[in-house]
């Protein structure tokens, strides 16, 4: 198996000097779904994840993905018509309700016992 230290390392320039000390309250993530001010959302998926997918799948298959603050990203769609295990966590019901509604799939809601307003959304993705 590889070490951590034998993945190649990320070079691309990106805002995140700017960024790396932010935080931002759960009330201004949800506004900016609101207000849909959603820049960060990438129509084709983020760049530097489809530049470093090969190795980042290493040829394997059924992969357990994370993606924190998922929003509506195109990337777990791909993943999961892979074959892939794809786990989103999102804030903004909304952004997953759009990315349900964007790649026509079907979805189950189910409340979370024991944490106030917390919902799961399911999606089987079913493999030609």
């Amino acid at each position: 198996m590889e070490s951590f230290t034998d993945v190649p390392r990320i070079k691309e320039s990106s805002d995140i000097g700017q960024q790396q000390d932010r935080v931002v309250t759960e009330e201004e993530w949800l506004q900016k779904w609101k207000t849909r001010q959603i820049g960060f959302h990438k129509e084709q998926g983020h760049p530097i994840l489809r530049k470093y997918l090969d190795v980042l799948l290493n040829g394997r298959n059924g992969l357990r993905i994370f993606f924190p603050l998922c929003g509506k990203a195109v990337e777990m769609k791909w993943l999961g018509d892979m074959g892939h295990y794809v786990v989103g966590v999102e804030l903004s019901e909304c952004a997953l309700k759009e990315f349900f509604t964007e790649h026509d799939l079907s979805y189950s809601e189910e409340t979370i016992p024991g944490i106030s307003g917390a919902k799961v959304f399911k999606v089987c993705f079913v493999l030609a």
